[in-house]
Parts: C-alpha cells; sequence; structure tokens
C-alpha cells in the first residue's frame, strides 16, 4: 500500500523535527553511569571507591543533586564533616523541598558542632516532611536539653507513629521528666522499659522516682540498671545515696566501692571514698 502525498508530507516533517533537537548530552549518561556504579559500590561497602566514582559524575555534571547527596552521606560515614557538609548544602540547593537531604545535612552540621545550624536543617526536613518519625524524634532529642517544652511536641508525634518504639517512648519521658511533669514522665518511660530491657531507661526510672521522693522504686530500678549493665557507674553512685538515706549502710559501701572500681579517678571519687569511711564507722 503506498502513503498518500499528505502522509509523505508529514512523515517528512516528524523526520525533520526529530533531526532538529538537541541530543542528550552525551556526559550526562557518562555521569549517571558512574552514579550508578557507586550505588552498586557502596553496597558492597567499597566506600573509597564509590567515593571516587562520584567525583567522577561531578566532574561531569556539577548540578547532579543525587551525586551531591550520596558522596555527602558517604563522606558523613568517614567523618570528613567538612566535605559532608559542602555537599550535601550543595544537594539542598538543588533540591530544596527533600527533607531527607536536610536531614541528612543537620546531622552532619552535629557532627561538626555547628548545633545551631543542625537545629534549623532538622527543623526544615521536619516541616517538609512531617510524618517522618525519624526525622521528627530527632528534632525532639535535640531540643531535649535547651527547649524540653518545643521537643515535646516532636517526641509525640515520632511516638503517635511508632508507639511500640521504646527509645521513641524513653525520650518522650525524658521530655516530660525536663518540665516537671513527673506522672507522663513516669508512664512513658514504664512503657519503654516494658518494650525494651535497657540499662539507661531502668536509671532514668530511678532518677524520676527518686524525684518523685520514692526510694524504694528509685534503688528498685537502679539496681536493675546495674545488672544491665555492670560498667554504668552513675547508677552505683546514686545506689549508695540511696542505700544511705534507707538505712542500708553495708549496700551503700559495696555500691560505692563498685563505683570506686569504675571511676577511682573521677572529681567525685574522693567524695565516694569519704562516704564509704563515714559509713563503716556508723
Amino acid at each position: 500500500m503506498r502513503l498518500s502525498t499528505t502522509c509523505h508530507h508529514l512523515l517528512a516533517a516528524g523526520i525533520a523535527a526529530l533531526l532538529a533537537l538537541p541530543a542528550l548530552p552525551a556526559h550526562a549518561d557518562q555521569a549517571s553511569a558512574h552514579y550508578h556504579k557507586a550505588l552498586a559500590l557502596k553496597r558492597t561497602g567499597d566506600l573509597d571507591q564509590a567515593i571516587a566514582e562520584l567525583d567522577k559524575a561531578l566532574q561531569l555534571r556539577e548540578d547532579y543533586s543525587a551525586a551531591h547527596y550520596s558522596i555527602g552521606v558517604l563522606y558523613r560515614k568517614k567523618k570528613n564533616h567538612t566535605k559532608a557538609i559542602f555537599h550535601l548544602e550543595r544537594a539542598a540547593k538543588l533540591e530544596p523541598k527533600s527533607a531527607q537531604t536536610h536531614y541528612s545535612l543537620g546531622l552532619a552540621y552535629y557532627e561538626a558542632g555547628r548545633k545551631g545550624d543542625a537545629l534549623i536543617s532538622l527543623k526544615t526536613a521536619a516541616k517538609l516532611d512531617p510524618k517522618d518519625h525519624q526525622i521528627q524524634h530527632q528534632v525532639g532529642v535535640m531540643l531535649i536539653r535547651t527547649d524540653p517544652k518545643g521537643a515535646i511536641p516532636f517526641l509525640k508525634a515520632a511516638v503517635d507513629a511508632r508507639p511500640d518504639d521504646a527509645d521513641y517512648l524513653h525520650q518522650l519521658g525524658l521530655g516530660y521528666r525536663r518540665v516537671n511533669n513527673l506522672k507522663q514522665a513516669e508512664q512513658y518511660m514504664l512503657k519503654a522499659a516494658a518494650k525494651k530491657d535497657d540499662a539507661k531507661i531502668e536509671f532514668d526510672l530511678g532518677v524520676l522516682y527518686r524525684r518523685m521522693t520514692k526510694p524504694f522504686k528509685a534503688i528498685e530500678h537502679y539496681e536493675k540498671a546495674t545488672q544491665l549493665d555492670p560498667r554504668l557507674a552513675a547508677a552505683f553512685w546514686d545506689l549508695g545515696h540511696m542505700y544511705s538515706q534507707s538505712k542500708r549502710p553495708d549496700d551503700a559501701i559495696k555500691a560505692f566501692e563498685s563505683y570506686l572500681k569504675l571511676r577511682g579517678d573521677a572529681k567525685d571519687a574522693e567524695i565516694a571514698r569519704k562516704r564509704i569511711k563515714e559509713l563503716r564507722k556508723k
């Protein structure tokens, strides 16, 4: 079957239009090849070669946001904070709506000691992706010491997303303890302890019950903390004082001695030695 004259003209015009289109730069394909090779190397744990491939990709295509992000993450793993921040900042400028990029940049700032910049980036990430529980949790953890009241909504969002996560429950409990809402702190810390045997959770429960003037419960949790982690010096220190207050001098001496075995050269080691002498006299 022969094509009509009109069809011939349309076909010719289409071919001409295709020929007139600018060809995709060859270096873009090469950059992509280096990028994907880097991802494969990363999966095998060869970080240095992965970085080398990403460097090649960026030499060919400087505005390659995915390559900037990936190399920044790899430099973070290698603790090269300067290069990690450089590439992650570039990635964030190229992809300003990427919550994951701002999150990684925030972590890089934090690891470099730039806590103010870290908080700005992490808050940006949390705003861009309010459903990412990991980001919400990280912002809350960063705020818990300087702004515990501001930390709680972020920590609460993380717990709402993952109500069975012991670490999330623990941090939310600490947040409530910082704002002196001890009942709420107790509720979340007990939930955390029920989910996971963890010396830090038990220690923080001991601290909480000491503040609530419940010495027997405080001792119970401090003791469990030392059972889970016999090298947790702070728990032995607190136990020594709690035993002393509870008229258990022999147990207090043992607790202070355990503390001295772990922290014999600490600033307050002399206080522990003094307390042992006083208890032995009694």
